[in-house]
């Protein structure tokens, strides 16, 4: 049994803490807002609830793993409901609106052109083939190059196209623009373009299409409030407020954490921050080499959000999900990724809840959520000039694609800007989806779950491996709760 401290209540570092606290040991979590959740915790203003960030929930079946080896009844304590369609999609023509039903999504995407619905089956296939293979790799740790020579990693090697990005794997299956950005704006989970992303996140749009998205009452931030509730019941310690300023180290080993109140020793210590903020602010510049502070800023991160919270005195018949294609949305994308500061004809995604659950704004009320992916703090923005103007064509695009004028119903409006991810949040240049996922930060070049450049640290949450997005959150917590278990001080 040892003395475990976690760093930061985000949704990595709670599945640890939950299957830690069922293999025997004692783990004590610090988190520095008073509630948990980090970038993804619930957001109150006034009388109206949000999602801070993530909305869609996918693939239950790695999450009910989570509570498994928690030695947790799942079904007890977190009710899926499913979606259908998954999203509305508005393109400059058309809108489609494709289902986790394979026939319905056929049909969809035959009435773009003939054939297209044949077309769709042979991806989902393909895809299917490819899941089945690339899974086994993401399961598992990946601390060097010579795990390439894993027998899972050589079966996996043929339908992974490493050369090839999502847009260009796509565009030799799928032939319509707008089909092929159905089946890729996904990438922009993992803050990426499409023509950027490598094709093995093609998975991403499998894993909807094949498992379905699912909404839970209250918000994608219950699932958060229910692991805390559940970790406090079971006897691990959770102290809201409680920042930690720096790591404790002594010759390449983590002894434990500094606050601004204390001092405590651990034997192990599992970070949950945001990885590139907590190199620069928790350890100084000689401490961790192969991560110095230069390295730090060197590295390549994702784009950022523009957030608009919106409380409404009525309740519209927008879909749950939606997802607002700008006229040139290739244009769009190349802008966000080369950090310019044109925010002129911009795509975004609403999240409408109050549809389907009315725990989230007063009676007749809703609580509307909007995120437009915008660039990271590296690029020459001055938000406090240009969130105004974003806001505004946020409107005007919804008016124009719905026919519904939002403003006029609008009782509460609260924006949240890269600026405001790093500042409040502690996310390094605001890059909400962490490192970017190319070749050079991905499986061994990542940052590893067992920490290589410190003893007795470990790694959770979006900046190691396996990478960003929810699942693979929640497989770095299984990943380095394995490590962990039974492990023995030396």
């Amino acid at each position: 049994m040892s003395n475990i401290a976690i760093i930061g209540a985000g949704p990595g570092g709670l599945a640890a803490a939950l299957i830690l606290l069922n293999q025997g040991h004692n783990v004590t979590i610090y988190e520095k807002d008073n509630r948990v959740g980090g970038r993804s915790k619930r957001l109150t203003f006034g009388a109206y609830h949000f999602d801070s960030g993530p909305t869609f929930f996918m693939y239950q079946p790695i999450l009910r793993e989570v509570f498994e080896k928690a030695n947790i009844d799942f079904d007890k304590h977190l009710k899926m409901q499913p979606l259908d369609p998954l999203y509305t999609l508005y393109f400059k023509e058309r809108t489609l609106q494709p289902s986790a039903d394979l026939q319905k999504t056929k049909e969809v995407f035959e009435s773009v052109y003939p054939g297209a619905g044949n077309d769709y089956l042979k991806w989902y296939q393909k895809q299917t083939t490819k899941f089945k293979r690339v899974m086994p790799i993401l399961q598992k740790p990946f601390p060097n190059i010579l795990h390439f020579l894993r027998a899972d990693v050589l079966k996996g090697a043929p339908v992974l196209h490493p050369f090839q990005s999502v847009y260009k794997y796509l565009s030799k299956m799928i032939h319509h623009e707008d089909l092929i950005h159905t089946l890729s704006f996904q990438a922009k989970y993992l803050g990426m373009a499409s023509f950027e992303a490598p094709s093995v996140f093609t998975i991403l749009p499998y894993l909807e299409h094949m498992g379905g998205l699912y909404h839970i009452e209250g918000g994608l931030n219950q699932v958060n409030e229910t692991m805390a509730k559940l970790f406090v019941e079971k006897g691990g310690k959770l102290h809201l407020n409680s920042k930690v300023t720096s790591l404790w180290i002594e010759k390449n080993s983590v002894k434990g954490i500094v606050t601004d109140h204390l001092k405590q020793a651990y034997d192990d210590v599992v970070l949950n921050a945001d990885f590139a903020y907590s190199m620069l602010h928790m350890t100084k510049e000689k401490e961790v080499k192969t991560y110095n502070h230069q390295k730090i800023q060197s590295m390549s991160y994702s784009v950022s959000a523009f957030m608009i919270y919106i409380g409404l005195d009525t309740i519209f018949d927008f879909d749950h999900h939606n997802v607002f294609f700008s006229d040139s949305y290739e244009g769009y994308l190349k802008r966000l990724m080369s950090e310019s500061n044109d925010l002129t004809d911009m795509s975004f995604y609403m999240h409408n809840p109050s549809k389907i659950d009315a725990t989230l704004a007063p009676k007749g009320h809703s609580s509307l959520y909007v995120l437009v992916p915008v660039p990271n703090l590296d690029a020459d923005i001055d938000w406090t000039k240009e969130k105004d103007a974003l806001k505004k064509q946020v409107y005007a695009i919804i008016l124009e694609k719905t026919g519904v004028d939002i403003q006029p119903h609008i009782t509460m409006e609260q924006i949240l800007t890269p600026q405001e991810w790093q500042d409040d949040f502690h996310v390094h240049k605001g890059a909400v989806f962490n490192l970017t996922h190319g070749f050079n930060q991905m499986l061994h070049l990542r940052p590893q779950n067992k920490f290589k450049q410190l003893k007795h640290l470990y790694l959770v949450g979006g900046g190691t491996h396996p990478g960003s997005g929810l699942p693979t959150i929640y497989q770095s917590a299984i990943i380095t709760s394995h490590y962990l278990k039974q492990k023995k001080r030396k």
